[in-house]
């Protein structure tokens, strides 16, 4: 089976914004992958979800080019 890679924008920041096409997605994935967990959406994803976050690399990295 080949990976499927989906890519979901977060909204402005409610959780409740979501579209239920983001939500559903959000509900059927085992883990996500973010850019950053610096955003007030991720606090509403479901509890299940693995996340995994780039913040390390830019925490570290002299710019965000």
């Amino acid at each position: 089976m080949a990976a499927m890679i989906t890519l979901l924008g977060l909204g402005p920041g409610d959780p409740s914004l979501l579209t239920r096409q983001a939500w559903e997605t959000l509900e059927t994935a085992g883990e996500i992958y973010l850019r950053t967990r610096q955003h007030p959406t991720v606090a509403g994803f479901p509890s299940f979800i693995q996340v995994h976050s780039f913040d390390d690399l830019y925490n570290q990295l002299p710019s965000f080019d």
